[in-house]
């Protein structure tokens, strides 16, 4: 039996039925809970489950529109990537002078960076690299960084109807690696 919590929301999951029915009325002995039957939204991740192809879904469509909204980028174009590929981007793209430092201290780039961290952690591995990257500069920002972001919004945008899938078929384990470490500034 697996029982995960955050704050006032828990989920359980056990390969017994009977096992989860006994700890719900256990727990609910000691403690007010309301149960909302099998789980459907967690943490602002919509689960699904085919029982008949034996498979999850998790979908953080809703919360990726909401951030996309939230940081008036609605209208941005969808991108198929989501960096433009071989751009590189360093300590050097970051401010020269004091105006371009008082205009970029009104850019939400930290607030934007927290929330494809979530995105990137709970659904969207894909974003993983170009949000980890963007991180770096999060003192010490510059335009091209700001435009680095909303290109990940851009192709977010464009795949934020993509689920991730657990279970189903059974496939070889298949890997991609891009070996070029050595051309990062902090290599």
């Amino acid at each position: 039996m697996i029982l995960a919590v955050h704050v006032d929301d828990c989920t359980m999951t056990s390969s017994s039925p009977k096992l989860i029915l006994l700890y719900k009325e256990k727990l609910h002995t000691r403690y007010a809970l309301t149960d909302l039957g099998p789980v459907s939204w967690l943490l602002g991740i919509q689960v699904m489950r085919n029982h008949e192809t034996r498979t999850i879904l998790l979908s953080q469509e809703a919360y990726i529109k909401a951030i996309i909204a939230c940081f008036s980028l609605v209208d941005a174009k969808a991108y198929s990537t989501p960096m433009v590929p071989s751009t590189q981007y360093s300590k050097h793209d970051s401010l020269v002078s004091v105006t371009d430092a008082v205009r970029m201290r009104k850019v939400p780039y930290c607030e934007v960076i927290g929330s494809l961290m979530y995105a990137s952690v709970a659904t969207h591995p894909d974003i993983m690299f170009s949000v980890s990257m963007l991180s770096q500069f999060l003192e010490n920002l510059g335009e091209a960084h700001w435009e680095a972001v909303k290109q990940v919004f851009r192709y977010l945008s464009g795949t934020c109807d993509v689920v991730l899938m657990y279970g189903g078929e059974r496939h070889d384990l298949l890997g991609y690696t891009d070996a070029d470490g050595a051309s990062q500034e902090h290599r």
